[in-house]
């Protein structure tokens, strides 16, 4: 079973908002980062969700493990929309990528590390930016609740039961 940990956490006074999730899988640190990144498309809830920028032409989505790939989805009708660019890479251990909502001035980052804890892998993502992005305080802090939901179908993924194999 693994453990989560999350909040939303505003530094510097009130102005800037970090949201923070953390979560253990029961993987190998090389595992859970190439689950994560390239087998992002298996587990992030894109059809009939809030989590896609397509609606009903939800289909895929893409996270390029390189500095200058990119974060995208791409759409039943062929379209794709760029979410965002990744801005470090270290596999296994860290990716940084930015997230541009249509409706925001600017990109806020997402960084997500990895680190071993025994048999198992210790997943910690930070979003932040959001007050350099222009989000309101209240929408920030939906994305606390917003990564919860979006994390749980990654550890499903990287904890199957036995039944799934």
């Amino acid at each position: 079973m693994a453990d989560s940990a999350h909040g939303v956490q505003a530094v510097r006074g009130d102005e800037a908002l970090t949201v923070r999730e953390s979560i253990t899988v029961n993987r190998a640190i090389a595992d859970a980062f190439r689950l994560f990144t390239d087998g992002i498309g298996e587990w992030w809830p894109l059809k009939g969700s809030p989590f896609s920028y397509g609606g009903d032409r939800a289909d895929k989505i893409f996270l390029e493990t390189k500095v200058g790939g990119r974060f995208y989805e791409r759409f039943s009708d062929g379209e794709e929309f760029e979410v965002g660019r990744v801005i470090a890479c270290e596999p296994p251990t860290r990716i940084v990528f930015t997230w541009k909502d249509p409706n925001w001035k600017a990109s806020t980052e997402v960084e997500v590390r990895f680190s071993p804890v025994g048999n198992s892998t210790r997943v910690d993502l930070e979003h932040r930016g959001f007050d350099a992005a222009g989000v309101p305080r209240e929408e920030a802090m939906g994305w606390g609740d917003g990564w919860k939901m979006v994390l749980a179908p990654y550890v499903e993924a990287a904890n199957p039961t036995k039944t799934d194999r």
